[in-house]
């Protein structure tokens, strides 16, 4: 008599739920699946229900990418069995041939009516849909809705983490800041569609000058900013001047009009002695000011004594 045929009840639950749910003893052993478990299994070109196979054995010989998601697993499960804990929750990813899928396992330990321990309960239950919306979500909080780029919010993120990497590897990042000149006479005369547009378009000409791992972000308004990692204060002033001159050669085109813009840059190197990411925006938007100052449509740096002076 198996174990459906012991519990009819529990039996008639668990074909009810759309998880997949096997039942397994002691041991290990699957000794019971819904009908969920069968769909599935049948539907990924499984070897049938399982049923009297090892489940921490199926768990061990998963291959590639699922390896150790797998082993993980078969590790919460054996302390599950072992009464080293009575609940384990994870999710975890599961691609088929076709697409990414996501799902929620839980482990919950199996009694009698005694209280003694008898097996486990696993149910793996697809939460790809609710995986999806919060990768697009996230996606949405930290991307610019006019450029696509990046936003002020994922870009201090990214640079808070490489002055963390400065600080203890001694690693050369470099900032840049950049604003384009007189951009409210674009708004101003052909209308905000137009300077919309020439955000886009810049956003584009920039992402197309950096090389790869380069960050390009909006930081607001016409402002943005680029963060260099591998890269000195001198080898940020040369990519900024090729982006000064690829700008400044674009022709920018709109339903309104052609025409081009230009852009002031400021740019400055993480320190290992700045107390956080303010220090050095602090120096390129002194450095940016001053590329204003000196008649826009350059670019600027603060000399590496002006920077010593500020962090001393």
């Amino acid at each position: 008599m198996d174990w459906f045929e012991q519990n009819q009840q529990a039996a008639a639950v668990l074909d009810a739920l759309t998880a997949s749910i096997c039942v397994l003893d002691l041991d290990g052993n699957i000794v019971a699946v819904n009908d969920a478990w069968r769909r599935f299994s049948a539907a990924n070109n499984g070897s049938g229900d399982y049923v009297g196979d090892s489940y921490l054995q199926v768990c061990d010989r998963a291959a590639g990418d699922d390896r150790g998601d797998a082993q993980d697993i078969a590790s919460a499960v054996r302390d599950v069995l072992a009464g080293r804990r009575s609940l384990m929750e994870t999710e975890y990813p599961c691609p088929s041939a076709d697409e990414q899928r996501w799902f929620l396992l839980r482990v919950t330990e199996l009694r009698d009516r005694n209280g003694n321990r008898t097996g486990a309960v696993v149910s793996h239950q697809d939460v790809t849909s609710r995986k999806l919306l919060e990768e697009r979500l996230k996606l949405i909080a930290d991307t610019d809705e006019l450029t696509g780029l990046p936003n002020r919010r994922k870009f201090l993120r990214l640079a808070s983490a490489a002055l963390q990497t400065v600080k203890k590897s001694g690693a050369s990042v470099s900032l840049i800041v950049l604003d384009l000149d007189r951009f409210k006479h674009v708004n101003d005369t052909l209308g905000h569609d137009a300077g919309d547009e020439t955000l886009r378009q810049i956003a584009d000409q920039l992402s197309r000058g950096l090389r790869p791992g380069d960050i390009l972000a909006r930081w607001g308004g016409e402002e943005l900013v680029v963060l260099l990692p591998d890269t000195d204060q001198w080898g940020g002033i040369l990519l900024a001047e090729r982006l000064r001159a690829r700008i400044q050669s674009h022709s920018i085109e709109t339903t309104a009009a052609s025409f081009s813009v230009t852009a002031s840059f400021g740019v400055t190197q993480l320190l290992d002695k700045d107390d956080d990411l303010r220090s050095a925006l602090a120096r390129a938007d002194k450095a940016l000011y001053d590329a204003k100052e000196a008649g826009r449509n350059r670019v600027r740096a603060l000399s590496p004594k002006v920077v010593r002076q500020q962090v001393a």
